[in-house]
């Protein structure tokens, strides 16, 4: 009997751990349409600005929309004068990945968004690109306003 419930225990314990696990793993953050709120850091976290972003159409994995800077920290970081305010992207949900384009009208002076979808926000990288290359970068945070 003690042999029974000792295997009964064992299971229950392992599918008690299995469904905790997989819950962690999901993500509770939806990315669609709406407001959220952005923060951009140097690498090293310092802040260098942080404003809202408007997803205005999402259709087909492609967004697009709109963002303001409510804060700067520091204007002169790369990139931050060719940031016009509007910006175009993609969104694979399958692998948890978005890119967003934060100045698609010109296309030697962006600034790119490279984030993954996580279980609070979307968190990753900008980069500053110019016809010669990436120049720099920093962190980047989209969490829901």
């Amino acid at each position: 009997m003690t042999k029974v419930i000792f295997i009964f225990a064992f299971f229950a314990a392992g599918i008690l751990i299995c469904g905790c696990s997989s819950s962690t793993s999901e993500t509770n953050f939806t990315f669609g349409l709406g407001k959220y709120k952005f923060l951009m850091s140097d690498s090293s976290g310092t802040k260098l600005a942080e404003g809202t972003l408007n997803v205005k159409t999402y259709a087909n994995n492609k967004i697009s929309g709109t963002y303001v800077f409510n804060k700067v920290y520091d204007d002169n970081f790369p990139g931050y004068s060719s940031m016009g305010g509007e910006f175009e992207g993609d969104v694979n949900s399958v692998e948890k990945f978005v890119f967003i384009n934060t100045n698609p009208k010109i296309a030697d002076s962006n600034v790119f968004w490279r984030m993954r979808i996580r279980k609070d926000g979307l968190s990753g990288g900008w980069n500053y690109s110019v016809f010669r290359g990436e120049t720099s970068g920093g962190l980047v945070k989209v969490t829901k306003q």
